[in-house]
């Protein structure tokens, strides 16, 4: 996996749905993380991989909070 982004020219127009779509996303991640990931057999044998999934699936729900926060504060600008 690269960790190389392409530079881009300009930044994307954003509208409200962005927020709520990318929740969306960071939410089926987090499950996916837990139920297939953190839950598989592997990961009860084995605490150190259990620990780097719950590492992985807390950032993922830092990001989603963080999405979140954003998106309300969007929100509230828009409101005034």
């Amino acid at each position: 996996m690269s960790s190389k982004r392409q530079k881009k020219t300009s930044k994307p127009d954003i509208n409200p749905g962005h927020y709520l779509e990318l929740m969306d996303r960071l939410h089926i991640i987090a499950c996916n993380l837990d139920h297939h990931c953190l839950q598989h057999p592997l990961s009860e044998v084995h605490p150190e991989i259990a620990i780097r999934i719950e590492e992985a699936l807390g950032r993922v729900l830092e990001a989603y909070q963080s999405v979140g926060e954003m998106e309300n504060y969007v929100t509230y600008i828009e409101g005034k």
